[in-house]
Order: C-alpha cells, then structure tokens, then sequence
C-alpha cells in the first residue's frame, strides 16, 4: 500500500480590489496604528490618511483570501487535520491570528500552522511539516498581496493571489471527488487532478550562495528526473533568473514577482495541461533573500517507478536533506 502524501485537489485565484473588512471604519483606524507602531522602529513611516487612498490600492486580508479557496478544496465530508498557511508579505490586517480563523472556518477545524520569513521557501516548508505530522488530511495555502504602506527593500507581489492545495494520505480509502477545471465567475479555479500526484521527494538546502545556485539546481533535478525523457520541471522565476541554462521544452517557468504564489501556480497549470496523460513532475524554487533553494518531486498516484523514489539504501535516511552548519531553515513560525 502506498504512503505519504498526495495532492489531491487545488484551486487558486487572483483577487482584485481590497480587503472587504477594510469597510470597516473601526478597524482601518486600528489596522493604521498597528501598522504605524510596527514599523517605527526601523525608521519607516506609514502615511496619514492611509486608508483614505482609492480602493484599488488598497491591500488585501489573507484571511479573506483563504477562505474563500478553502470551500472549494475541502468539501464537509472531508474534514482536514491539519492547516498551513504560508506567506511572505503581511496582509493589511497584521494583528489578526489568521491561522487561528481559518481553522475555525475549515471543516474538521484543524491544527493550524502560520509561515512566514521564508520568502518562497514557506510553502515548501509547510509541505514538510504536513509531511512529518502524520496526518489523513494537510491543507496547504500560500498567499501574497500587492499592497505595502511603507517602502520595502524588495519589490511587492504584482498581484493578489491565493492558492490552496489540499493533500491527503495515500493510505486513506476513502471516497474522493476529481475538480474541473472551471470555478464560478469571479470566484476560485478549481484545477482537476485525475487521481492525483504523489508527493516522492523533498529536499531543502540552506547557504546556496547565488553563484551555486545553477550547480546545485542542476544536480538536484538531473538526481531526481534520472536521465527520464517524461519529466516536467517547474521552475520558480527567481530560480530560473538565476539558472539560465535550465533549457528543455518540458520546463515551466512561474510568473515573476509572486515569490509565494508563482512556482505552485505554474505547478497548478503544468498538472492541469498534462491531466489526460499525467507525467512526473520535479518544482523547485530559489530565495534568494535567504539563500534557500528548495525542490519536490511529484508522481501520478498509482506509478509504480516515481520520480525521485528513495533507493533501497536511502530509505532510512532523512526525507529532507539540508546543506548547511544551522541544520534546519527556521520556519519562522506564528
């Protein structure tokens, strides 16, 4: 019987306009002075009258923004046991315990799990704590918003954007509905499976100085496609500027500037493009903020010879093989 974790079901969206709760006068006003007190420190300055800007360049709540997706991957009868919710940039509610409201809100009410001050390494992260916690059912959101009141030292997301990617046990026999790929107007896209992609490797390394990068990438998709003609790569944009020479017509590249959305977005369409004959898959993307680069290698569920299945000597190792003195990327969590 096959075990670990598989993806199941997915479904993103691109929001557009602000935060509904930012129609709220009461809490505009604390959101201002919260955010007024939390960058003071460092010498930035959030101007007066924030939100009294066009509600076009308002920002977004990431509570909003997931859980609007998590209806249309989690149906009632599939209670979830465990949430994460990754993200890079806060949201224009950063007093709000968001992990904490979505559990309330996703059926089975779940252990939830905020990451952040990975950059584009969260979500990755989040998978391998989903991994290790030895749950029926893992709920993975990755969330980003384009609106920050203050100058940042990076550029901001270009779009608001949410994906949610439910993972169950392989073990699990219980009954499972496919996803098309057609949401409602205006609302979540929910991208159709088939069977689904079973999760047979992740890695993390920490310390990839830039010039390594493409060495190291390399390496790690050449270990984990095997010389095989089928494979897709998934390719995050910060990976791809940095590994130019990736070549071949199967890779994917993810949008630029959305660090936390970009490489599962792309995931999302290359799954989608291939449903009618599923292939492996291999997704990996670079932070360069924090000199992570992080791969996971996917399989249709039912393959009996996965990309980047373990061999027999690596079977009792660590699922996760990390470079660096530190041991571990800090998750960062909250």
């Amino acid at each position: 019987m096959e075990t670990g974790l598989r993806l199941l079901r997915a479904a993103r969206r691109t929001f557009t306009g602000p935060a509904a709760l930012l129609g709220d006068p009461v809490l505009r006003e604390r959101a201002a002075g919260y955010l007024a007190d939390l960058t003071r420190p460092y010498g930035l300055r959030v101007p007066a009258g924030l939100f009294d800007a066009p509600a076009a360049a308002l920002g977004q709540s990431y509570g909003e923004m997931a859980a609007e997706l998590i209806p249309a991957v989690v149906p009632p009868e599939e209670p979830v046991d465990l949430l994460v919710l990754a993200f890079a940039v806060h949201d224009m509610l950063p007093g709000r315990a968001t992990a904490a409201y979505l559990s309330h809100v996703c059926p089975g009410t779940p252990m939830s799990f905020a990451l952040c001050d990975q950059g584009s390494a969260a979500a990755f992260t989040g998978l391998r704590i989903a991994r290790a916690y030895g749950c029926r059912r893992a709920l993975l959101l990755t969330v980003e918003q384009a609106v920050l009141p203050y100058d940042a030292a990076v550029p901001v997301p270009a779009r608001h954007r949410a994906v949610a990617m439910l993972y169950d046990a392989l073990a699990d026999d219980g009954a499972h509905r496919d996803g098309d790929s057609d949401g409602a107007a205006g609302g979540p896209e929910l991208i159709g499976l088939g069977g689904g992609a079973r999760v047979t490797a992740l890695r993390q390394h920490v310390d990839v100085d830039a010039g390594d990068v493409a060495a190291l990438a390399a390496a790690e998709v050449g270990e984990l496609t095997a010389g095989r003609t089928d494979v897709a790569v998934v390719l995050g944009a910060d990976l791809a500027a940095v590994w130019p020479g990736h070549g071949g017509a199967a890779v994917t590249t993810g949008p630029r500037r959305q660090p936390s959305t970009g490489v599962w977005w792309a995931l999302l369409d290359r799954l989608a493009g291939d449903a009618a004959r599923p292939r492996p898959v291999v997704v990996a993307d670079y932070e360069p903020g924090l000199n992570y680069l992080s791969v996971v290698a996917l399989a249709p569920a039912g393959r009996s010879e996965p990309v980047g299945e373990r061999r027999a000597d690596e079977r009792e190792q660590p699922l996760v093989r990390l470079r660096g003195t530190d041991g571990d990327p800090d998750p960062g969590t909250g």
